[in-house]
């Protein structure tokens, strides 16, 4: 509370927070700190902060200081104190693989049990483009289209994910592709009932948007 009245008054910039900031109120709160009736004026401050002073909704108009209020003055004393400053959230990326068959349904594969979406299932994922497409040629056998899609970000409460779609369609899937537990062919039109990671559905809902699932 004390903290809030001195920033207002003075119209102190910057989130107390920060020791620069911190260093400014306390050498305020030494300079208004009276010799005599320290303890009053402690408590009046407090009490001026907790009840006219608010963090959200301050009564300027019944305030005694108001008069030489600098936040008062610019018209804005909810600006002061400043927020704490939203941490800034590092980015990952990916490419993701959307493998398009001649029925239009699209390859799935399970995540593992454990970490990011566990157990559900989601579309392949790449370090780069050229990983991705060599992975497609590797299983055909032959150079295949790749084409970007828009990107898409997924925010987790620790970081943001990037996710590069990358559309690749083959009219016949190779064996090696269609078995072997690798994937599944979900299919947009009689969808399975399966966990989807929440970005994957997006991303799938973007493509019948689009019509290259018909």
């Amino acid at each position: 509370n004390v903290k809030r009245v001195l920033a207002r008054f003075h119209a102190v910039e910057g989130w107390p927070g920060k020791s620069a900031v911190l260093k400014r109120l306390w050498a305020l709160a030494e300079d208004h700190t009276p010799r005599e009736r320290v303890a009053d004026y402690t408590q009046a401050i407090m009490d001026l902060g907790a009840t006219l002073c608010r963090r959200g909704a301050p009564a300027c108009d019944a305030c005694p200081l108001n008069t030489d209020c600098a936040a008062l003055a610019q018209g804005r004393p909810q600006a002061y104190p400043a927020p704490r400053p939203k941490r800034e959230l590092p980015v990952r990326e990916v490419y993701m693989l959307l493998l398009v068959d001649g029925e239009g349904r699209v390859c799935l594969q399970q995540r593992p049990p454990s970490g990011v979406w566990g157990g559900l299932w989601s579309l392949p994922e790449f370090d780069s483009p050229r990983a991705l497409a060599d992975w497609c040629s590797r299983f055909t056998g032959e150079a295949v289209e790749v084409l970007e899609q828009p990107p898409l970000r997924h925010s987790f409460s620790h970081f943001h994910l990037d996710i590069r779609p990358r559309l690749v369609r083959l009219e016949n899937p190779p064996f090696s592709v269609m078995e072997g537990g690798q994937c599944v062919w979900y299919n947009s039109r009689q969808p399975p009932s399966l966990g989807l990671a929440a970005p994957v559905r997006r991303l799938l809902d973007r493509l019948q948007d689009s019509g290259e699932t018909q």
